[in-house]
């Protein structure tokens, strides 16, 4: 069943990874394993609707988004390469949300988070979205927090 959000953010990332990464990405309802290798991209948006966006994914899409992003073979892509390329896509994915998010609002400066089996909380939100997307290059994850009133 999609939620408020679901289907926005399904077209959004889908529609990224289609056009500019060559990459069909299709919706499934498990999460990825919880102790795997994960690069987590979060930004922030403020304003009229506040929350966060945060990607995460795995090893595998990050690398061959790095391939596809910056025209490089998969053995030249460095840890710096696919951060840089984890940022670009949460700036994407944050931008084209916020665009139908109530707004005004803006978009801060991505923050990226590497490794395995840590936990991720963001202080004073709820979660309102968690959608798990596959491709044959790899698993990603986005999830949409919104700040709880007060």
């Amino acid at each position: 069943m999609d939620t408020t959000y679901a289907s926005m953010i399904e077209q959004i990332v889908a529609t990224i990874f289609s056009s500019m990464l060559n990459d069909d990405l299709f919706r499934v309802e498990e999460p990825p394993p919880a102790d795997a290798e994960s690069l987590l991209a979060t930004v922030q948006i403020a304003g009229q609707w506040t929350g966060s966006v945060v990607l995460s994914l795995s090893p595998e899409i990050a690398t061959r988004s790095a391939v596809a992003m910056l025209n490089i073979a998969p053995e030249e892509v460095t840890a710096d390469d696919r951060q840089d390329v984890a940022a670009e896509l949460a700036n994407m994915v944050g931008g084209n949300l916020k665009s139908v998010l109530p707004g005004p609002s803006f978009l801060s400066l991505p923050t990226i988070v590497a490794g395995r089996e840590f936990g991720l909380q963001v202080h004073d939100a709820q979660l309102i979205e968690d959608l798990v997307l596959r491709s044959e290059s790899g698993s990603l994850r986005v999830r949409l927090y919104e700040k709880i009133a007060k």
